[in-house]
């Protein structure tokens, strides 16, 4: 063989295209149903029993469920059953870009649903008792 088959065997990637991510659908041998979902990347809420600000910096990768409603209800418990093998996966990120990347790598389809902050408004103590012109406020106890 030449040296001019043997290159045009072998495919070149240009320089521009070795950062995008190689799709992993090319090598997994998931169903196509696998391959092509949608997912939501979000930052979980803080739970509500706990005080604590700072317990959720990760990010989230979570499936939507499957458009054609593979749900049933069990007739023994009432329990509502699913066929979907990844709707209960969920992937944790330490960043928004990581997990981009990764489902960019898988070739799903995804949305950002970027995080809400609540503001707080600094309050004083002394402000209760700060005159104020007009009517007195009267405050109902019962």
């Amino acid at each position: 063989m030449s040296d001019s088959t043997k290159d045009a065997k072998l495919p070149v990637v240009h320089p521009a295209h070795q950062h995008e991510p190689l799709p992993a659908e090319v090598l997994s041998g998931a169903p196509r149903t696998l391959v092509k979902r949608t997912v939501r990347i979000f930052r979980p809420s803080n739970n509500p029993m706990q005080s604590g600000r700072n317990a959720n910096l990760k990010w989230r990768v979570d499936f939507d469920a499957l458009e054609k409603g593979d749900r049933w209800t069990n007739p023994l418990m009432g329990w509502q059953s699913t066929a979907d093998p990844v709707s209960s996966v969920r992937l944790d990120f330490s960043t928004k870009e990581d997990a981009v990347h990764f489902v960019e790598k898988q070739g799903w389809g995804y949305f950002v649903q970027e995080p809400q902050f609540r503001t707080i408004k600094p309050k004083l103590y002394k402000n209760n008792f700060v005159y104020r012109p007009g009517k007195l406020p009267f405050v109902h106890t019962k």
